[in-house]
């Protein structure tokens, strides 16, 4: 089974209604009518932008030396134990 998503003007979204719903029963097994949001627009606008290339080749950088060995993780309450000591020693 494949999805298949479709951005419709608003004004024709019931002339494709229309169309879907005349065609062989079974051929359809759900039917899903949303808008898009502010939200899925800008996370669009960054995925189609030049930093959101930058963001993603710096991590998989990043990735990439973890796998190697190169960069070693630090267990998480290490670091938040390293972290309340410096902000100990500052304050």
């Amino acid at each position: 089974m494949q999805t298949i998503q479709l951005d419709i003007e608003d004004h024709k979204v019931e002339t494709f209604l229309t169309l879907i719903e005349n065609l062989k029963e079974g051929m359809i097994h759900n039917l899903t009518v949303s808008k898009k949001t502010p939200v899925d627009t800008q996370m669009q606008s960054y995925l189609d932008s030049p930093q959101f290339q930058k963001d993603k080749a710096m991590l998989q950088q990043r990735v990439a030396d973890i796998d190697s060995g190169k960069t070693i993780c630090m267990p998480w309450e290490e670091g938040l134990k390293e972290l309340d000591s410096f902000i100990d020693s500052v304050s």
